[in-house]
């Protein structure tokens, strides 16, 4: 298990960050999304700040597994609602731009199959 802490938010913050850095960088687009994303669950720039600085102190390898701990975080404390809302705003960052490439459909696809939505 990782020393960071998890919470619904900070999970989400993380798997945020996995979806919309699939290309390398986050493009100004997709940080739209995802402040409209925060605020429609009524959580705080602020956290999801505090979390990317976080992860840009880890080593990949760490991110990786705080990527894989997220996911069943969420599958573990999330309604099945919830996790489909999860998805859902998930889903929509990774349209922001248009359309998901070959890399975000299967990250999609694996978080459908891990959340059963």
């Amino acid at each position: 298990m990782s020393s960071y802490a998890l919470t619904d938010e900070t999970a989400i913050d993380i798997l945020i960050f996995w979806i919309a850095s699939t290309d390398g960088s986050i493009s100004f687009a997709e940080q739209g999304a995802v402040k409209r994303v925060l605020e429609n669950m009524n959580y705080t720039m602020n956290t999801y700040h505090k979390t990317m600085s976080q992860i840009g102190a880890m080593s990949t390898d760490h991110v990786k597994k705080m990527i894989e701990e997220a996911i069943v975080y969420i599958r573990s404390n999330f309604s099945d609602d919830g996790q489909r809302l999860t998805y859902s705003l998930l889903d929509t960052i990774a349209h922001c731009e248009g359309g998901p490439k070959k890399d975000l459909n299967e990250k999609l696809e694996r978080l459908k199959k891990e959340w059963g939505v």
